[in-house]
């Protein structure tokens, strides 16, 4: 059975770092990681800018509606398809969507899990 989740995280660098190390650590010795599925941004405004409201309309619509042509997706939402296919683009390189075999675009996700450290700098 697979974990079909991504954790979505905001990290600073040195808490990535550690994250890291402790995935290694844990891999080496033979078990699995509890979270496999990991996107780890260093700001919120980071995580904001590559999930942007238009974005996230995109990734819920893919969810609702299962693989979609970019042309259909486009339509659907009422947007213009060059600015649908570069949001597509992000999305794919961040991976939370892909594409199959046919050229649709999809969401292999059933749950996003958004994380954001609190904590501060002393």
């Amino acid at each position: 059975m697979t974990n079909n989740t991504l954790v979505i995280s905001v990290l600073d660098p040195e808490e990535a770092m550690q994250q890291m190390l402790a995935d290694a650590r844990q891999l080496d010795q033979g078990t699995a990681l509890a979270e496999p599925n990991k996107l780890v941004f260093s700001s919120l405004d980071q995580l904001l800018s590559n999930l942007s409201t238009k974005r996230w309309e995109l990734v819920n619509r893919l969810a609702k509606e299962g693989a979609l042509s970019i042309k259909k997706l486009s339509e659907l939402i009422k947007r213009d398809y060059s600015n649908v296919h570069s949001d597509v683009q992000r999305l794919r390189e961040n991976g939370l969507i892909e594409t199959a075999e046919d050229g649709k675009v999809y969401v292999p996700w059933d749950n996003l899990d958004i994380k954001v450290s609190l904590k501060r700098a002393v």
